[in-house]
Protein backbone atom coordinates (compact mmCIF):
# COMPACT_ATOMS: atom_id res chain seq x y z
CA UNK A 1 0.00 0.00 0.00
CA UNK A 2 2.73 2.79 0.96
CA UNK A 3 4.35 2.24 -2.25
CA UNK A 4 1.27 2.30 -4.20
CA UNK A 5 0.62 5.99 -2.46
CA UNK A 6 3.66 6.94 -3.29
CA UNK A 7 4.36 6.06 -6.85
CA UNK A 8 0.74 7.83 -7.02
CA UNK A 9 2.03 11.11 -5.49
CA UNK A 10 5.25 10.65 -7.87
CA UNK A 11 3.90 10.14 -10.97
CA UNK A 12 0.91 12.73 -10.26
CA UNK A 13 3.18 15.52 -9.44
CA UNK A 14 5.63 14.94 -12.49
CA UNK A 15 2.57 15.04 -14.34
CA UNK A 16 1.93 18.69 -12.96
CA UNK A 17 5.29 19.45 -12.42
CA UNK A 18 5.37 20.00 -16.45
CA UNK A 19 3.32 22.17 -16.49
CA UNK A 20 4.17 25.70 -16.59
CA UNK A 21 3.58 27.97 -13.29
CA UNK A 22 4.03 31.83 -12.71
CA UNK A 23 5.22 32.56 -9.40
CA UNK A 24 4.15 35.63 -9.64
CA UNK A 25 0.80 35.31 -10.25
CA UNK A 26 -1.89 36.02 -7.52
CA UNK A 27 -3.69 32.73 -7.23
CA UNK A 28 -1.93 29.36 -7.93
CA UNK A 29 -3.00 25.94 -7.53
CA UNK A 30 -0.42 23.01 -6.10
CA UNK A 31 -0.58 19.20 -4.99
CA UNK A 32 1.76 18.03 -3.04
CA UNK A 33 3.17 14.95 -1.32
CA UNK A 34 5.24 13.82 1.77
CA UNK A 35 6.98 11.73 4.72
CA UNK A 36 6.10 12.75 8.02
CA UNK A 37 8.14 11.51 10.98
CA UNK A 38 7.20 11.65 14.87
CA UNK A 39 4.48 11.22 16.99
CA UNK A 40 3.40 8.67 19.82
CA UNK A 41 3.29 4.88 19.12
CA UNK A 42 -0.53 4.00 18.65
CA UNK A 43 -0.44 0.27 18.47
CA UNK A 44 2.15 -2.35 17.60
CA UNK A 45 1.31 -5.24 15.34
CA UNK A 46 3.45 -8.99 15.92
CA UNK A 47 3.94 -10.86 12.88
CA UNK A 48 3.89 -14.99 12.01
CA UNK A 49 7.67 -14.38 11.48
CA UNK A 50 7.99 -12.66 14.98
CA UNK A 51 8.82 -9.80 13.13
CA UNK A 52 6.65 -6.34 14.25
CA UNK A 53 5.77 -2.70 12.80
CA UNK A 54 4.50 0.52 14.59
CA UNK A 55 1.95 2.78 13.94
CA UNK A 56 3.25 5.96 15.01
CA UNK A 57 0.31 8.99 15.33
CA UNK A 58 2.37 11.72 13.38
CA UNK A 59 3.15 9.01 10.42
CA UNK A 60 3.56 8.48 7.41
CA UNK A 61 2.43 9.17 4.05
CA UNK A 62 0.84 12.53 3.51
CA UNK A 63 -0.87 13.81 -0.39
CA UNK A 64 -2.74 17.14 -0.07
CA UNK A 65 -3.93 19.65 -3.46
CA UNK A 66 -4.85 23.14 -2.85
CA UNK A 67 -4.57 27.07 -3.53
CA UNK A 68 -2.02 29.58 -2.64
CA UNK A 69 -2.89 33.62 -2.97
CA UNK A 70 -0.67 36.12 -2.90
CA UNK A 71 -0.95 39.28 -0.99
CA UNK A 72 1.32 42.25 -1.91
CA UNK A 73 4.98 40.98 -2.56
CA UNK A 74 6.38 39.20 0.16
CA UNK A 75 3.26 37.33 1.53
CA UNK A 76 0.96 34.48 0.38
CA UNK A 77 -1.83 32.53 1.94
CA UNK A 78 -2.32 28.96 1.44
CA UNK A 79 -5.12 26.27 2.02
CA UNK A 80 -4.51 22.62 1.14
CA UNK A 81 -6.55 19.58 2.52
CA UNK A 82 -5.44 16.26 2.35
CA UNK A 83 -4.84 12.69 3.35
CA UNK A 84 -2.76 11.31 5.77
CA UNK A 85 -1.95 7.80 6.73
CA UNK A 86 -0.08 5.19 8.15
CA UNK A 87 -0.30 1.23 7.96
CA UNK A 88 1.33 -2.33 8.62
CA UNK A 89 3.08 -3.77 5.57
CA UNK A 90 1.65 -6.27 3.54
CA UNK A 91 0.15 -8.91 5.44
CA UNK A 92 -2.38 -11.84 4.25
CA UNK A 93 -4.72 -11.72 7.13
CA UNK A 94 -5.20 -8.39 8.07
CA UNK A 95 -3.91 -4.85 8.27
CA UNK A 96 -3.84 -2.09 10.32
CA UNK A 97 -4.08 1.94 9.19
CA UNK A 98 -4.35 5.35 11.18
CA UNK A 99 -6.08 7.67 8.57
CA UNK A 100 -6.82 11.68 8.88
CA UNK A 101 -8.03 14.37 6.54
CA UNK A 102 -5.92 17.08 7.68
CA UNK A 103 -6.90 21.38 6.42
CA UNK A 104 -3.95 23.16 6.34
CA UNK A 105 -3.80 27.53 6.20
CA UNK A 106 -0.72 28.77 5.83
CA UNK A 107 0.94 32.33 5.87
CA UNK A 108 3.89 32.30 3.90
CA UNK A 109 6.85 35.21 3.50
CA UNK A 110 9.32 35.46 0.68
CA UNK A 111 12.65 35.92 2.46
CA UNK A 112 13.79 35.76 -1.32
CA UNK A 113 13.26 34.25 -5.18
CA UNK A 114 13.89 30.83 -3.65
CA UNK A 115 13.01 30.79 0.30
CA UNK A 116 9.72 30.82 2.01
CA UNK A 117 8.92 30.80 5.94
CA UNK A 118 5.26 30.22 6.95
CA UNK A 119 3.53 29.11 10.26
CA UNK A 120 -0.01 28.26 10.47
CA UNK A 121 -2.89 26.26 11.52
CA UNK A 122 -4.04 22.15 10.90
CA UNK A 123 -7.34 21.03 11.37
CA UNK A 124 -7.59 17.55 11.64
CA UNK A 125 -10.81 15.65 10.56
CA UNK A 126 -12.18 12.08 11.49
CA UNK A 127 -8.84 10.78 12.53
CA UNK A 128 -9.56 6.86 12.95
CA UNK A 129 -6.91 3.86 13.64
CA UNK A 130 -8.87 0.72 11.92
CA UNK A 131 -8.15 -2.75 11.70
CA UNK A 132 -8.74 -5.58 9.59
CA UNK A 133 -8.85 -9.42 9.08
CA UNK A 134 -7.04 -10.51 11.92
CA UNK A 135 -6.79 -7.05 13.17
CA UNK A 136 -10.23 -6.29 12.98
CA UNK A 137 -10.91 -5.85 17.02
CA UNK A 138 -8.67 -3.12 16.76
CA UNK A 139 -10.86 0.02 16.23
CA UNK A 140 -10.17 3.67 17.66
CA UNK A 141 -11.78 6.82 17.11
CA UNK A 142 -10.21 10.36 17.79
CA UNK A 143 -11.94 13.41 18.33
CA UNK A 144 -11.35 15.92 15.43
CA UNK A 145 -8.04 18.45 16.48
CA UNK A 146 -6.72 21.32 15.75
CA UNK A 147 -2.32 22.16 15.62
CA UNK A 148 -0.18 24.65 14.54
CA UNK A 149 2.52 24.21 11.79
CA UNK A 150 6.03 25.70 10.95
CA UNK A 151 7.37 25.44 7.75
CA UNK A 152 10.36 26.31 5.55
CA UNK A 153 10.30 25.92 1.74
CA UNK A 154 12.57 25.73 -0.81
CA UNK A 155 11.69 26.16 -4.61
CA UNK A 156 14.08 24.47 -6.77
CA UNK A 157 12.42 25.65 -9.79
CA UNK A 158 8.85 28.40 -9.77
CA UNK A 159 6.97 24.84 -10.17
CA UNK A 160 8.63 22.62 -7.65
CA UNK A 161 9.70 23.23 -3.92
CA UNK A 162 10.37 21.14 -1.25
CA UNK A 163 9.15 21.81 2.14
CA UNK A 164 10.15 20.68 6.08
CA UNK A 165 7.34 21.65 8.25
CA UNK A 166 6.57 20.94 11.97
CA UNK A 167 3.32 19.70 13.47
CA UNK A 168 2.62 20.08 16.85
CA UNK A 169 -0.94 18.45 17.39
CA UNK A 170 -2.77 15.59 20.00
CA UNK A 171 -5.65 13.27 19.58
CA UNK A 172 -7.77 12.37 22.04
CA UNK A 173 -9.94 9.43 21.85
CA UNK A 174 -13.60 9.56 21.25
CA UNK A 175 -13.87 6.99 24.26
CA UNK A 176 -12.48 8.74 26.91
CA UNK A 177 -8.80 7.99 28.08
CA UNK A 178 -5.32 10.14 27.65
CA UNK A 179 -4.32 11.96 24.78
CA UNK A 180 -1.77 10.99 22.10
CA UNK A 181 0.81 12.98 20.79
CA UNK A 182 0.09 13.63 16.88
CA UNK A 183 3.13 16.00 16.94
CA UNK A 184 5.87 15.16 13.65
CA UNK A 185 8.14 16.65 11.09
CA UNK A 186 7.50 16.04 7.30
CA UNK A 187 9.36 16.17 4.55
CA UNK A 188 7.12 17.66 1.21
CA UNK A 189 7.62 18.43 -1.81
CA UNK A 190 4.72 20.48 -3.64
CA UNK A 191 4.19 21.01 -7.44
CA UNK A 192 2.82 24.33 -8.46
CA UNK A 193 0.61 24.80 -11.80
Amino acid sequence: MKKIVLAAALSFGAAFGAQAADANAPVRFLAGAGLTFGGDNLVTVAFSDGSTDTLKAGGIFHLYAGGEFRVGDAVSLQGTIGYHVDDTRAANNGSVRFTRVPVDMLALYRVNDKVRLGAGVQWVNGPELKGSGVASNINAKFKNTTGAIVAGEYFFSPQIAGQLRYVSEEFEPQSGGGKVDGSHIGLMFNWYF
